[in-house]
């Protein structure tokens, strides 16, 4: 399995894992039935400025199938709060990849100034409201017409100078060893 951040070119890939979710899935994400994403909604999910919006997509070894994406997307006038996503397609449910998603989604997240992730999750989707509500300080913050919402304050950045891949790569940065890629 791959992480990597989402890509402009990886709208196939997109398409590809969208195919993989069920109905059940999709409606749960979107809220509504759908088939399938449209090129604007394509442009939308994989053009991402890695700012403001974020993606994370998780893939098979070769790249070659989406198994799933987290997303983060700032909000307008509420400096530190970004609306967030995750879904996975069904095969991979309950393996702890929407975790693992969802961990690196927080770090990158707290790496560009968002202190608070908000969910909207559909008043039936049980699973993923207990999700949310087990980290610390999730809130609902709202219920209305079948969506809730929750809230979670994300936990700050640790530093973690004191690991020998940190010096490694301080190192490299200095230019004390130099690092090449393998042919």
């Amino acid at each position: 399995m791959v992480l990597r951040l989402v890509r402009p070119a990886d709208k196939e890939l997109l398409a590809r894992g969208f195919a993989r979710l069920s109905p059940h899935s999709r409606y749960l994400r979107f809220f509504t039935p759908k088939s399938a994403l449209t090129d604007d909604e394509l442009r939308y999910l994989t053009e991402c400025d890695h700012l403001r919006h974020l993606a994370i997509g998780a893939t098979t070894a070769d790249e070659h199938d989406g198994l799933g994406v987290a997303r983060f997307i700032a909000l307008d006038g509420e400096p530190g709060v970004a609306d967030a996503a995750i879904a996975v397609i069904d095969d991979m449910h309950g393996k702890g990849l929407g975790s693992l998603l969802f961990e690196r989604l927080v770090a990158a997240a707290r790496e560009r100034g968002i202190t608070r992730v908000r969910c909207d999750v559909l008043g039936s989707n049980t699973a993923m409201q207990e999700f949310l509500r087990a980290h610390p300080g999730a809130r609902t913050t709202r219920v209305e017409a079948g969506v809730v919402t929750v809230e979670t304050p994300l936990p700050p950045l640790t530093e973690t100078r004191e690991s020998g891949m940190y010096e490694l790569l301080r190192q490299v940065a200095r230019g004390s060893i130099a690092a090449r890629a393998k042919p």
